[in-house]
């Protein structure tokens, strides 16, 4: 470096950006609801930097709220691998209007960068049609947005253009001229699908310009959008392929008195910066050609002068090395009497290596996906601007140079980025808000939790049938803490505390849970009256307008959802009744199903694989002494597992009767047994079971025994959202204009590919043409993201 002031410039800004980042994004099953459907949607918690699955946090927030940023539904949802999926029941808790579905980390809470999810849905109870109205909007919103913050005079300026109509959405294919105050045309533009375009001319402080827009009758009054400055340095970027000429520009009158001071250029991405000297010597303009390589995505590019002022500011986006996967044009469908199977292949991802696929199926001609953003637009673009990005996706979609080129033209109307050098330079963020891993538990031990040598009893517990642990004092700390609960709705933590004589008995605690409750999300959130997206063509713009949001009165032949029965599985009712059996025990229950049945035959098969770890097993709180049977016992066995675990210490019991004829063991077909429990260390069966006890209950005895009471069970006051399986609303017609525009034919959150890349979706044969969305990240980074059409008919 060759100041002190470029080192407090770098310095300042690794210290606000060494901190990790994350960004969240939803893939929704669609973005218009009718009550009754079922809102579907895939998360994807990326690391910022590189844009590859989160591995830190596990805990995502996810709520739906009104218009007036009341929250209706909220959950607690589990990351794994940076993927999760869930759904929110569309249901008389909602009335038709604008909604907001957010979803963050506790993480995200330290920054103020838009690393959150957040997106409009709209809800509507019936739909109709109005007559589509080809006019011109009357009151428009037009912007005018000097390339670099501000219009210098004297010198060639780039303005960016923005028409919107009074909704928001971007007018397509404006026209408009430039005229100054003699009427005198000056230049002229037009917009892009979006709204959006550009046009340079060299500024005249001295003038007064206005817009004449064709289709208008007004003419705007334009220098007060462009702050003409007489004196000053304005940013330029030009590109050339992949090379980026950027140039300090100045005029006469600034020049002689800026010579030969220095300032700086900094170029940075949210992750690494560099930065460049410019010194005007002679010259007006100096330009500095900067070439990013593979490292795609936004850069952001910013002036200082010797004080490190920022001066202007101008945002780049490097297309070179992004990643993106699309599925082959080779499609194999198989249809069955009611079903058809649709194989995609995906040849560019890697099986071998963790991907995630999810796909909304819907309607060829439905209205009801109109999401601004897809999976490549919110990781590469939002986290990076300050405002709310129309159509984000177009961008990505069919690139080519025409699409560079309305990419720059956007970043030249957003101004300054979400980077705020006045909170950089205070230094880095106060990290207030935590990484969470999922719930943990502290609790307070207090002198009826010591033992006679004056040390806290070891804790005990368990929940969701899942075995027990042992959460030891922290002596310095006078606590017990247990780390890492991923509690689903309805779970309890039953605590027990083991005394001087290895006797369990209720631990009597308080307990503090982290989180207690599902945290707000600090940072401010657009209106969910913003556009959800621009339509893409004139005649989609005519058809978003024939639907109306007011009140209407009901149609003859509205459609209605149709019910949907769901059923519990067989595993889903027995994992219940395993969790009942367990209440209040230290034991792992095993529930036998047909299928252990099938597969094991006998008892002691199924214990070779399910009750390996009792066989000489030394650890525990008791083993002081071997088992009842001894080992004079165990010579009578001739099954060499069930030997081995009786010399161990283990016991066993038939219907709570002590085993002391194994025959019977022997001979007991898996098809006799209702259920087992196995308690490792034998827990609550005294000194009898030093290795631990086997309890099995034949299907001709009581199912619902119970020790004596030796843990308290204490409740959770926030878990985690079990993840439900998705059903297709049910239509009474399924091939009218109702169902084309609103329907739903299927949601599938959790795709992937076999060995040979191919991806099944199977669904209920159509009567319609559909459309797959399809998005996801695969390949350790590359983002999939595309729009497949099939008639299948």
């Amino acid at each position: 470096m060759s100041s002190q002031e470029e080192l407090d410039i770098l310095e300042a800004y690794e210290d606000y950006t060494e901190a990790p980042r994350e960004v969240v994004y939803l893939h929704l099953n669609k973005s218009t609801y009718i009550i009754g459907e079922t809102l579907g949607f895939k998360a994807y918690v990326l690391d910022k930097n590189d844009k590859k699955p989160s591995v830190i946090t596990s805990n995502l927030y996810v709520t739906l709220e009104d218009a007036t940023q009341n929250i209706i539904k909220q959950k607690l949802i589990e990351v794994q691998d940076g993927v999760a999926s869930n759904t929110f029941e569309i249901d008389s808790l909602f009335s038709k209007g604008n909604y907001r579905i957010k979803a963050y980390t506790n993480w995200m809470n330290n920054f103020n960068e838009h690393n959150y999810f957040t997106a409009p849905i709209i809800i509507k109870d019936q739909i109709v049609a109005k007559p589509v109205v080809n006019a011109i909007e009357s009151s428009i919103d037009a912007q005018f947005l000097p390339e670099s913050g501000h219009v210098l005079h004297g010198v060639e300026n780039t303005i960016g253009v923005v028409i919107k109509d009074k909704k928001g959405r971007g007018i397509p294919y404006a026209k408009g001229e430039v005229i100054d105050k003699n009427g005198t045309i000056i230049t002229a533009f037009k917009t892009n699908l979006l709204g959006i375009g550009r046009f340079a001319m060299v500024a005249d402080a001295n003038q007064n310009y206005r817009v004449r827009l064709d289709g208008y009758d007004t003419v705007m009054a334009l220098n007060q959008d462009l702050n003409i400055q007489n004196k000053g340095i304005i940013l330029s970027v030009k590109r050339l392929r992949n090379k980026f000429f950027v140039s300090a520009i100045t005029n006469a009158s600034t020049l002689e008195t800026i010579k030969d001071r220095r300032y700086s250029l900094v170029l940075h991405n949210g992750n690494t910066a560099d930065l460049m000297d410019i010194y005007f010597n002679d010259q007006p303009i100096v330009t500095k050609i900067i070439e990013l390589d593979s490292d795609p995505g936004i850069h952001i590019l910013t002036l200082f002068n010797e004080n490190n002022q920022p001066l202007a500011e101008r945002l780049i986006f490097n297309y070179q090395g992004l990643s993106t996967i699309q599925s082959d044009t080779e499609t194999k469908l198989t249809k069955s009497r009611d079903s058809i199977a649709i194989r995609l292949k995906f040849k560019a991802i890697d099986s071998s290596m963790s991907h995630h696929l999810s796909a909304s199926i819907l309607p060829k001609e439905t209205k009801s996906y109109q999401s601004a953003h897809s999976i490549i637009s919110y990781n590469y673009l939002q986290p990076y601007v300050k405002g709310h990005i129309q159509n984000a996706k177009y961008y990505f979609t069919d690139i080519d140079e025409r699409k560079k080129f309305e990419l720059d033209n956007l970043l030249i109307t957003q101004g300054w980025s979400s980077y705020d050098w006045d909170m950089i330079f205070k230094g880095a963020p106060e990290l207030s808000y935590n990484f969470e891993k999922g719930i943990i538990i502290k609790a307070n031990y207090s002198a009826n939790n010591l033992n006679d040598k004056g040390r806290p009893n070891n804790i005990m517990y368990h929940f969701n049938d899942e075995g027990f642990l042992v959460a030891e004092a922290n002596v310095d700390q006078k606590s017990y803490v247990i780390k890492r609960l991923f509690p689903e709705e309805n779970y309890t933590i039953k605590l027990s505390e083991i005394t001087s004589k290895n006797v369990l008995r209720p631990a009597q605690l308080y307990l503090q849970f982290f989180p207690r409750k599902i945290p707000k999300l600090r940072m401010s959130t657009p209106s969910v009256s913003d556009l959800i997206t621009a339509p893409s063509s004139s005649e989609d713009l005519e058809n978003m307008n024939s639907y109306s949001n007011v009140m209407i009165e009901p149609l003859d032949g509205e459609q209605q959802l149709g019910e949907v029965i769901v059923k519990a599985s067989s595993s889903l009712k027995r994992r219940e009744r395993q969790s009942k059996l367990g209440n209040q025990k230290f034991s792992k229950i095993r529930v036998v199903s047909e299928a252990d049945e099938n597969s094991y035959v006998t008892l002691l098969n199924y214990l070779k694989f399910h009750a390996w770890n009792l066989r000489r097993s030394t650890s525990g709180p008791n083993t002081t002494s071997t088992g009842v049977a001894g080992v004079a016992t165990a010579e009578l066995i001739t099954d060499p597992f069930l030997a081995e675990t009786v010399i161990a210490g283990v016991n066993y019991y038939l219907n709570d009767i002590l085993v002391i004829d194994f025959s019977r063991i022997e001979e007991l077909f898996l098809s006799n047994v209702d259920y087992i429990e196995i308690n490792r260390f034998g827990l609550g069966d005294g000194m009898r079971s030093p290795a631990g006890v086997i309890k099995i209950y034949t299907k001709y005895s009581s199912p619902f025994r119970t020790s004596g009471k030796t843990s308290k069970p204490y409740a959770f006051p926030l878990t985690f959202s079990k993840q439900k399986t998705y059903y297709a609303p049910k239509y009474r017609y399924n091939d009218d204009d109702f169902y084309k525009h609103y329907g739903v034919i299927d949601w599938k959150p959790n795709l992937s590919v076999d060995p040979s890349g191919i991806a099944t979706i199977k669904i209920a044969k159509p009567k319609v043409p559909i459309t797959l969305f399809i998005e996801g990240i695969a390949n350790d980074g590359a983002f999939v993201f595309e729009e497949r059409t099939f008639d299948l008919n």
